[in-house]
């Protein structure tokens, strides 16, 4: 009876995996609901490429406050950042990578409100960057100011599909103890409202998500 059941059962290439489905929530104008994910491939690569992955893991304390955690990785990155999205828009507290932990003083402002996400909308912010490095041995402070700018609002033709898109901007200055610019750093990303970033400052772009389907039409 036993070497009969054993026939029986499946083999492990087809027996169902353990799958966890966390998307419950309606995908908000920025998106943070916990199980959103997104995949993204430089521009250029072949689709079966390695992909970088993005998902909103969920919400934990961070120096006594909520934030949303999220973690992307692939192409050599393993990084978790701590969002909030608050009324007057998105703003990054945290990041951590490869056993370095880099902290925002005040938080960086990634987006404006949802109101004032238009084309030539500009804002601008200064922080103190924390660099902490080897579990607390190295410890690193920068001055940083930056300036977002939306420059244009365009149809753009991704492996995901045809979206509508924001172009944005982004520029940071590293300043040193006397005021000078010691470094400058000028990048251009891609947001869809409902759906998240298209395009990756890092000039990857948007492959697959599980919240497309579910992004309205903007009114």
């Amino acid at each position: 009876m036993a070497l009969a059941l054993a026939a029986c059962a499946p083999s492990g290439a087809d027996a169902p995996r353990v799958g966890v489905e966390q998307l419950t929530e309606p995908i908000s104008f920025y998106p943070n609901q916990t199980g959103a994910t997104w995949e993204y491939l430089p521009n250029g690569a072949r689709l079966t490429d390695p992909r970088t992955s993005v998902q909103i893991v969920g919400p934990t304390v961070v120096d006594g406050e909520v934030w949303v955690a999220w973690h992307a990785r692939g192409r050599g990155l393993d990084e978790t950042s701590y969002r909030q999205v608050r009324a007057d828009g998105v703003w990054l507290k945290r990041q951590e990578r490869l056993g370095t932990t880099y902290t925002f003083d005040p938080p960086l402002r990634e987006y404006p409100s949802q109101g004032e996400l238009r084309i030539g909308s500009l804002w601008t912010g200064k922080t103190t960057v924390h660099i902490n490095a080897d579990a607390g041995k190295q410890n690193l402070d920068l001055v940083v100011d930056y300036t977002y700018m939306v420059v244009d609002k365009r149809k753009v033709t991704v492996p995901a599909g045809e979206l509508e898109v924001y172009v944005i901007d982004f520029i940071s200055r590293t300043i040193d103890e006397n005021g000078a610019v010691t470094e400058e750093l000028t990048q251009q990303s891609w947001f869809a409202p409902y759906l998240g970033d298209v395009r990756l400052r890092s000039n990857q772009v948007l492959v697959s998500t599980n919240v497309a389907t579910a992004a309205p039409k903007e009114p």
